[in-house]
Order: C-alpha cells, then sequence, then structure tokens
C-alpha cells in the first residue's frame, strides 16, 4: 500500500498566479490532492491546466501563491529538485528519449532517486513490466520506433519510477486507439488500489470519471468547482456548462 487518503493535503496549490510574458494565466488556483486519493482537472481547451501542472513541476513558477508538497513550499524550487521528492510527471507531449531504448528511458528516473540500489532497481523494473507487459517485450527497442500508445506507457511507467508518492498526468490518453485507452484505464485502476496518488489532465470525461475520486474544474484560470466524481457525473447542467458534455454523454460515462 503506497498511501491512504487522509485530511492531510499530499499536495497543495494555494492562491496560485502563473504568467506567460504578460499573459496572466492561472489567477489564483486553490487545489490539493490528499495521500492515495486521485484527482481529475477537468476543462475545455487553454483554460490553464497544462500551466498548473508545469507551475507545480516548477517548469513555469508562479509569480505569486504558494505550492506545497508534504507541507514544505517548493513554489521557486528547480524541477529537478521536486521531482527528487517522489513526484512524477507525464507531459503532453510524453517526453521519452527516442534515440534512448525502452529500458534507458526507465532508467532515467531511476537515476535521479536519491536512495538507489542494484536490487532496488531489478524490483522497480519488475514491477514496470507486470504493469506495462508490452513494454517488456519492447525493452531493447529504441523508443522512437514505439506505437503511440507504447510510447504513452513508457512516458507513464517512467513516472510511476519517480512518482513514489505523486505522479502527474497531462491528458495520458489522447490520441490513443480505444484498445489502448483501455489498457491504461485498467493500470490507473489497479494504480489506485495500490494507493498511488494521482492527479490527471483529462479530457475524455469518461476515463475521469472512472478514475478520479474527486475533479475539479477550472475555466479561465480560476478553480470553477470541486465536485466528487460520482456527484459531477450526475450533473448535466454542470457538465453542459464548463464541459460541453451532452446528455448521451453524461449517461455513457456515469460510474457504477
Amino acid at each position: 500500500m503506497i498511501g491512504r487518503i487522509g485530511d492531510q493535503a499530499l499536495l497543495e496549490v494555494k492562491d496560485v498566479h502563473t504568467y506567460y510574458g504578460e499573459s496572466h494565466i492561472l489567477q489564483g488556483v486553490n487545489l490539493k490532492v490528499l495521500a492515495g486519493e486521485s484527482v481529475t482537472l477537468l476543462g475545455r481547451n487553454g483554460m490553464g491546466k497544462t500551466t498548473l501542472m508545469r507551475t507545480i513541476m516548477g517548469l513555469t513558477p508562479a509569480r505569486r501563491g504558494e505550492v506545497l508538497f508534504q507541507g514544505q513550499d517548493v513554489t521557486r524550487r528547480p524541477p529537478y529538485r521536486i521531482a527528487r521528492l517522489g513526484i512524477g510527471y507525464v507531459p503532453e507531449d510524453r517526453g521519452i528519449f527516442g534515440a534512448l531504448t525502452v529500458c534507458q528511458n526507465l532508467q532515467v528516473p531511476f537515476l535521479n532517486l536519491t536512495r538507489k540500489k542494484a536490487y532496488k532497481w531489478r524490483e522497480i523494473e519488475e514491477r514496470i513490466y507486470e504493469l506495462f507487459p508490452a513494454l517488456r517485450e519492447r525493452r531493447k527497442r529504441l523508443a522512437g520506433t514505439l506505437s503511440g500508445g507504447e510510447q504513452q506507457m513508457l512516458a507513464t511507467a517512467r513516472a510511476l519510477i519517480a512518482g513514489e508518492k505523486l505522479i502527474l498526468m497531462d491528458e495520458p490518453t489522447e490520441g490513443l486507439a480505444p484498445v489502448v485507452v483501455d489498457k491504461l484505464v485498467e493500470v490507473f485502476h489497479r494504480l489506485k488500489a495500490q494507493g498511488q496518488t494521482m492527479l490527471l489532465v483529462e479530457q475524455n470525461f469518461q476515463v475521469a470519471m472512472e478514475v478520479a475520486d474527486r475533479c475539479y474544474v477550472l475555466e479561465k484560470g480560476l478553480i470553477r468547482l470541486e465536485e466528487k466524481s460520482a456527484a459531477l457525473a450526475a450533473r448535466s447542467d454542470l457538465l453542459r456548462q464548463y464541459l460541453g458534455v451532452l446528455d448521451n454523454d453524461q449517461e455513457a460515462c456515469r460510474p457504477g
């Protein structure tokens, strides 16, 4: 069991304001993720979801506000130091190293861990290949030769190695075939059962409702709504207003 949902926030974003140049993207975002919880960040395109993920990881630091991880202020720490706290990140573009093999890609985040030994690597490698059997079969292949779905699995696997405490995933199912999406959702369910803490940006409403305990809706740089997944799935008015989800989509995506 990696973690357990409790009252203490593992990650907390407090009144965060982030800019690109003079463009004010995040305009006072407040959000928290509890240990062992799965949270999805929803919203239409261009509302600041990716910027929020980059702000948490220190790639686009906030000008005002705080990002707290386990009670520590990490707002202006460099990304590599944030990652070393046990946070893994899957960016929207996946960020894999195409000229390295699958196995070498997996070893990159392992080398950034503060405590590492050979036996621990073998344990981590076996856990990853158990979750993603396709990667075991392709472990000696260059990552750039993998299919889009396999590359997403590799990016997710790398985040799991770095993210012993928390993984952030930006649009993990975007552009993937339904069969690959189903495989990823199965992995997410297994991770939830193990107590892995996750924060996902997800446009696929069905995936969001299946995976998340709670949802935040981001609109124009502000959190407009926080709700449990089951309760949000039942609110057709809110889904239409914030996400453009139609009634027939709502029925298809209702958890249960």
